[in-house]
């Protein structure tokens, strides 16, 4: 391990909690390790986790293992590592991060390991997979995915589109530990998940429910097929009460009609039979 001096051709910060990676062309891998980070070379590995990441770094272009975990991160800014072509592992676990913008990795096509479990991420946008035609892994453990305040129907479908534009066959995806709302809906979600063979749901038995409270760290896996079926049940309630009251109705009207013209509405069907005897 060793520490190299600050770049001298560092950018000004851009502001704490961000983070902008450039690299110099042309550089070899001994290029300007960031002060505040660890670097090997023979592993081309930078180790800069646990430090307070305030302005734009660079990192050496031969990064294939970056470590950015507990950083006090608080976005992922579009192309921020767009020079790290060789990225084959980025950490960024532990850290506060909300948004991950449009792009944000859409340059790390060696990319196997993402890990961005422990942030505050609410939402992925449709685009949060571009790119990442290598992934192997990835981890979305404890974060704010699907809150009760933030779910919507297009929600979901971003979710299993962002899923489904993972190429790579075998990719191990984490979601444990988010504050899942257990509905039909999200139960469809995962059962298409599911169906998607090149995807591997993992620890599938840990993702627990906080919406509804009456499903309130129960495990998904446990009532996943009774969340649609408890909705038919419904819609069946609903559907065969409306046709007893259409029936109803109907028994009704033939009443009125029949004390109209003085007769009951029964006395058409015995002379039918009295007819045919």
């Amino acid at each position: 391990n060793h520490r190299q001096p600050w770049p001298h051709n560092r950018m000004e910060p851009p502001g704490f909690g961000q983070i902008t990676a450039s690299a110099t062309p042309g550089a070899e891998f001994p290029q300007p390790c960031p002060k505040v980070c660890l670097c090997k070379e023979e592993a081309r590995f930078v180790n800069c986790s646990g430090v307070s990441l305030s302005g734009s770094l660079i990192f050496p272009l031969e990064t294939e293992h970056l470590d950015l975990s507990n950083s006090g991160l608080h976005a992922m800014p579009s192309l921020a590592l767009r020079s790290l072509w060789k990225l084959q592992v980025l950490l960024l676990c532990g850290n506060d991060i909300a948004e991950v913008e449009r792009g944000a990795f859409q340059s790390l096509e060696r990319l196997q390991k993402l890990d961005i479990s422990g942030n505050m991420i609410t939402v992925l946008g449709s685009s949060f997979s571009a790119g990442l035609s290598s992934l192997l892994e990835l981890s979305l453990s404890h974060n704010r995915i699907q809150a009760a305040r933030f779910r919507s129907f297009q929600n979901f479908e971003n979710l299993f589109k962002t899923f489904l534009t993972l190429q790579t066959a075998g990719t191990h995806i984490l979601l444990s530990d988010n504050p899942w709302f257990c509905d039909c809906d999200l139960q469809r979600v995962f059962s298409k998940l599911h169906s998607v063979r090149r995807l591997v749901l993992d620890r599938y038995e840990n993702i627990t429910c906080t919406e509804p409270a009456v499903l309130r760290n129960i495990p998904l896996a446990s009532v996943d097929t009774q969340l649609c079926a408890a909705e038919m049940a419904t819609v069946l309630i609903i559907t065969i009460t409306a046709l007893v009251s259409v029936v109803a109705a109907i028994v009704m009207a033939e009443r009125n009609r029949r004390r109209r013209t003085g007769k009951h509405w029964s006395e058409d069907n015995e002379l039918s039979y009295s007819i045919h005897w």
